[in-house]
């Protein structure tokens, strides 16, 4: 696998993003286009509102905005969005830090599709998106707020190891299918504790698995597995498929807009993957692919790596 780029990414607008998820990257013919104002980046990524032709929608921290904000760089009631004549426009309400289309301070101006909005120091975007992507969308924030997830990253926790895995797995068995383990590891981790603090550590792996859901098709499964440690169990993906899969998000987290939830934040992650043989113990598979996560750290970071990719010996089997 080619290694990524030691380089920082940009703080620029443009690197600032949440790709479309796989599942939903292709319209359906003639599917109704649902304009919708979603958070890029910041302390409230992937929440969004629908936008209305018949009615214009706040944006703000205040309780009775349609989209509600909790960063501190917006004010209450901090800017207005409504179609006129078709063309959606926006309004900045005399808000304390400003609102920014593309970059550029507007006071009212228009909003067009993929344009990036700015309240403060929140990034949006406006975008018309397909059923597909907000049932999508909706699927991801529902799995969030389950009872049965970790509370700070609202992914699965470990007991899903040993309480539902194996029917999973036996499930695949039956069809013929193999699944490959993901191991995700945040890159220096207790440096970004030590310099930004544990409450920044702790808004990064919140992020992080938000990013990590969307990214991924909705049937995978994501586990907090420790620490900043993640697990994803890619059912029916081979490593080569799997791999592909880390790769897209390996980008997807060295380009995100890390600096929205503190000033000089810069986060990236390594990856670990072995694709289970037949009849292979759960827990010698896992620890395969944990070795590979490991072998990915000492390489340099910033990195994905199968087992079948690693020299004899160095794939963490015992």
């Amino acid at each position: 696998m080619a290694n990524g780029s030691k380089k920082s990414p940009s703080r620029g607008l443009d690197r600032s993003s949440i790709r479309t998820p796989a599942v939903a990257r292709i319209h359906t013919a003639g599917a109704p286009a649902i304009p919708l104002l979603q958070v890029v980046a910041g302390h409230d990524a992937l929440r969004f509102t629908l936008l209305g032709k018949r009615r214009a929608i706040e944006v703000g921290r205040d309780a009775g905005c349609a989209l509600l904000l909790t960063d501190a760089s917006v004010s209450r009631r901090h800017a207005r969005l409504a179609f006129v004549d078709g063309e959606l426009r926006v309004e900045d309400l005399g808000s304390r830090n400003g609102t920014r289309v593309n970059g550029k301070d507007v006071r009212e101006g228009p909003l067009r599709p993929g344009d990036r909005l700015e309240v403060g120091n929140v990034l949006l975007r406006f975008n018309r998106v397909s059923p597909s992507e907000l049932a999508h969308l909706r699927g991801v924030l529902a799995r969030l707020g389950a009872s049965d997830r970790d509370p700070l990253t609202g992914l699965l926790t470990r007991a899903y190891l040993d309480e539902r895995l194996p029917s999973l797995l036996a499930r695949s068995a039956r069809k013929g299918r193999t699944s490959s383990a993901l191991f995700v590891d945040v890159d220096r981790f207790k440096r970004i504790n030590d310099r930004f603090g544990h409450a920044a550590g702790d808004d990064v792996l919140r992020e992080l698995a938000r990013l990590l859901l969307y990214d991924v098709r909705e049937r995978e499964v994501c586990i907090r597995y420790g620490g900043d440690e993640l697990l994803v169990i890619l059912e029916g993906a081979d490593e080569g498929h799997a791999a592909g899969i880390a790769e897209r998000l390996r980008k997807t987290i060295e380009s995100h807009g890390w600096s929205r939830l503190v000033r000089g934040l810069v986060v990236t992650i390594s990856c670990g993957i072995a694709e289970r043989q037949p009849r292979e113990p759960v827990r010698a598979w896992l620890e395969r692919a944990d070795g590979a996560l490991l072998a990915a750290k000492r390489a340099g970071r910033n990195r994905v790596l199968r087992v079948s990719a690693l020299p004899a010996g160095k794939d963490g089997s015992t």
